[in-house]
């Protein structure tokens, strides 16, 4: 057979045909806009908020590599940069911690950085000067500086008070180099030389995780980055392995959590699957109801195509190429409109949310390159896959059917049957004569507005009292600064005076004080037998050897808390009730135990004590025996807030506790203030905790207030700009598949008018037309976003600390009238327009 090369004809006809019906023409791509706008739109919010997040978070944990090992020595660090899946390799040695009674407000750390990409990758890279190499040099941030009163200027002298491993001693440096401090940073840094370093902390000979704790100095922090970062948790477990093998010698490691692929979540991976699934379909069902209304309109024109020679191949080939041309036009003005209307909407999330480290939030040319690129791919994507089926229907016509299409589905009925003809009744015909058409419609409608529905409800369940009940209990906290370093003497005490003079402050309505000690609760028999059965169920991931270790000693360490007899109304016992008849005998213990196994999460099964078991409590060589009253552990707000990997923690009467020794320290004192007098009580225990050396610091209940203010302030309008473009969607959406329903029938119309049918029953008929996709979108949106609602969010509510689940459909009863308006104002508007033209150039029209 003799091949026709006549792909420049059929383009011909393709770019011909946009030509001839301009005006369906620019209904098609302005959906191809709309659709890139949206993937646009997101991709520049999702993309600039991610990025944000992720170099807010990076210098909130205080560093930029993916992962690094802890507390190890020179030659682990030649092994992990001598690995081939390893980047950017550094490291930082331990010196200690500046404690200057003028930086009491702030954690600083001292350390020596192994070379520039040490500081880079910490942010601690001076922008003014340089890294130290003298010994007496030193570089720190101007938020060190601002807290000692010194000017920002290279070579002052900068004063120290340095802690190394408890021990204290003064130096007098001066000033090489600054750059500008992370308020966000957990920790400050202070870089000091090598020649400093190795004097002060010298590198030990022996393994951190061999020898007996004797402190942090002279240990290197070992950074690193891989060649991506998906899934770092797990790239890291098979460096180990490949570096130590089955050593039982295995430093600890990090992850740096900032990086959002760091583990592989299912759930995460699936929501995100799903949440890109239902942005695609939203375009998919915009485009593809367009194109296949086009097709429709155009159908007798392919037929007559297909009666001189055209085949089905080559009328297919036509259909893509005004998919392609539609696409050339629309993608362009889409990205410029989205990446526009993304930065807007970032600079007013900036605005909103006070956030003055703009630069880390900025949309950057290359972020915006990739945006472009990805939201181009995808809406190109979307508008080929959408017109396949529209391209088979053109390409399979025969010309017979051509002049019959009329893209409606009739079935024969076995009875006729006559009823009263109205506006009504025939709008109501139409719609069940064009199912799939009405599907279509429906389907896109409800998608907007079943999500957006779901971004509302899960807005509004963010719950203020979750989120603080698991931050603080009561309004003020005071206790020790642990910035300044481990000091067994003062570590987690609050002297009994602070406590009275928190106590006698006018408004305080009640002070809790905290008492915190280290012990030993000896096993059992019982609870020595749990305890094997714990090793062998976690002994895989027990790669620190907590568990062995304990299994063998018969030993579980312990916190134990006194505590007044009121914080029993903060306690949710697990298993048996709290009795406060029984626990004020001071023969009664609460008790929680459990391993900190690969998740990080307490498992209650995993308790060694029921209540009615004996458990022996060792303490400052005191051992005493108690009765387990409750399984019950202590809220994470009144707790040291941390944990060995097998761990146990003991609740005693505040006055039992004092018989097992003799310090009368608190570990934290919590406070109430009465109705209207909490900025008093505010501003008089800042006096307290402000006073002379004082070591102490307050975290008031107003702290975390603000601090979840702005949380949910960036997610509240995060989402409702999402929920408003995915509303402003639905609505185009509907508009698009109105008014190129009405263009597409004009001949119909006309046909209509010229049997006698008056106009104003014709916008009769299209306005009940409307109103039935109101009807039908409103009825699924509800079902659907019910079942989504109950099913999805409410189990996500369950497991988020701060998230209480409300069931709503209020955005869509507020989205119904609008619908319905809708549903009225777009069909009189369309049909007045298509009556410019004569009823019989309508009719005459192909």
């Amino acid at each position: 057979m003799t091949r026709v090369n006549n792909r420049k004809i059929m383009h011909g006809l393709a770019v011909r045909e946009l030509k001839t019906n301009r005006k369906m023409s620019v209904v098609v791509v302005v959906s191809i806009i709309l659709t890139c706008v949206l993937f646009t739109a997101l991709t520049s919010i999702g993309g600039g908020l991610l990025s944000g997040t992720q170099q807010e978070t990076m210098r909130q944990v205080g560093g930029d590599s993916m992962a690094g090992l802890k507390y190890v020595l020179p030659e682990d660090y030649e092994k992990v940069k001598e690995d081939g899946a390893t980047r950017d390799v550094c490291y930082r040695i331990i010196v200690g911690q500046a404690i200057n009674y003028d930086l009491k407000n702030i954690s600083v750390e001292v350390n020596c950085a192994g070379n520039e990409k040490a500081a880079e990758a910490t942010f601690c890279m001076p922008t003014e000067g340089k890294l130290p190499d003298e010994y007496d040099e030193i570089a720190v941030s101007t938020i060190v500086l601002d807290e000692l009163n010194i000017p920002h200027e290279i070579g002052t002298t900068v004063p120290i008070v340095l802690d190394i491993d408890g021990e204290q001693s003064e130096h007098v440096f001066r000033l090489c180099g600054f750059w500008q401090g992370e308020k966000i940073a957990m920790a400050q840094q202070c870089w000091v030389s090598r020649a400093f370093a190795d004097e002060n902390a010298p590198t030990p000979n022996e393994s951190f995780y061999t020898r007996e704790f004797s402190g942090y100095a002279g240990y290197w922090q070992v950074d690193f980055n891989y060649g991506n970062s998906w899934d770092i948790e797990g790239k890291t477990d098979k460096l180990l392995e490949r570096l130590y093998g089955d050593s039982d010698v295995v430093p600890e490691t990090g992850v740096n959590w900032a990086y959002s692929t760091s583990t592989v979540d299912f759930t995460t991976l699936t929501g995100g699957i799903l949440l890109v699934l239902m942005v695609f379909a939203a375009g998919y069902l915009i485009i593809y109801n367009i194109f296949h209304i086009n097709i429709s309109a155009n159908i007798r024109k392919y037929g007559l195509l297909k009666t001189i020679g055209t085949t089905s191949k080559q009328i297919k080939r036509m259909v893509k190429n005004q998919a392609a041309i539609y696409s050339v036009i629309g993608i362009p003005a889409g990205l410029i409109i989205g990446v526009l209307l993304g930065k807007v909407m970032m600079i007013s999330i900036m605005k909103t949310l006070n956030i003055y480290s703009v630069e880390s939030y900025t949309i950057n040319l290359k972020l915006t390159i990739l945006i472009c690129l990805v939201s181009a791919v995808f809406t190109f994507a979307t508008v080929m896959i959408s017109c396949r089926k529209p391209c088979r229907v053109a390409g399979n016509v025969s010309p017979i059917e051509a002049l019959r299409y009329n893209d409606i589905e009739i079935k024969a009925k076995k009875e006729k049957k006559t009823a009263r003809i109205s506006p009504f009744s025939i709008a109501r015909s139409n719609m069940s004569r064009s199912r799939k058409k009405t599907a279509v419609v429906v389907l896109s409608l409800t998608l907007s507005m079943v999500l957006l529905n779901t971004l509302v409800t899960l807005l509004s369940g963010f719950d203020m009292d979750k989120f603080v009940s698991n931050l603080i209990v009561g309004d003020f906290v005071v206790s020790n600064d642990k910035s300044y370093g481990y000091d067994p003497d003062n570590y987690y005490r609050v002297e009994p005076e602070v406590t009275r003079q928190i106590a006698g402050i006018d408004g305080v309505t009640e002070v809790s004080p905290i008492y915190y000690e280290y012990g030993k609760l000896d096993m059992g028999d019982r609870q020595a037998e749990k305890l094997r059965d714990l090793y062998e169920k976690y002994k895989d991931t027990d790669k620190y050897g907590g568990l062995k270790e304990a299994n063998e000693e018969g030993v579980v360490y312990a916190d134990i808390y006194g505590i007044p007899e009121d914080v029993l109304n903060l306690l949710n016992p697990v298993r048996g009730e709290i009795d406060r008849e029984k626990f004020r005998s001071g023969k009664y213990a609460i008790v929680f135990t459990g391993y900190v196994g690969i998740d990080d999460e307490k498992n209650i099964d995993d308790d060694l004590y029921e209540p009615g078991d004996t458990l022996m409590l060792s303490a400052n060589e005191n051992r005493k025996e108690y009765e387990v009253m409750a399984v019950c552990d202590i809220p994470y707000a009144l707790s040291t807030q941390a944990y060995m990997f097998i761990y146990g923690h003991v609740l005693i009467l505040e006055s039992e506790y004092f018989t097992i020794t003799d310090n009368r320290n608190a570990m934290s004192v919590v406070a109430m203030a009465s109705n209207g007098s909490y900025d008093e009580v505010d501003r008089q225990i800042h006096i307290i905790t402000d006073t002379g050396d004082s070591r102490l610091m307050v975290k008031s209940k107003q702290d975390y207030l603000d601090e979840y203010g702005d949380f949910v302030g960036m997610m509240k309008l995060v989402g409702g700009t999402l929920a408003s473009i995915l509303a402003l969607i639905g609505i185009l959406n509907f508009i698009n598949a109105v008014v190129t329903g009405i263009f597409s029938r004009k001949r119909e119309l006309a046909m209509m008018n010229a049997v006698g049918m008056a106009g104003s029953q014709i916008k009769k008929m299209l306005m009940w037309e409307g109103v039935y996709y109101a009807v039908l979108t409103t009825i699924c949106s509800a079902c659907f976003a019910t079942l989504l609602s109950n099913v999805v969010i409410n189990r996500v509510a369950r497991e988020s600390p701060f998230f209480s689940y409300s069931f709503t459909l209020a955005p869509i009863g507020i989205c119904v009238p609008i619908l319905i308006l809708m549903s009225l104002l777009i069909p009189l508007v369309s049909y007045q327009t298509i009556c410019r033209e004569s009823i019989v150039d309508r009719i005459r029209e192909n």
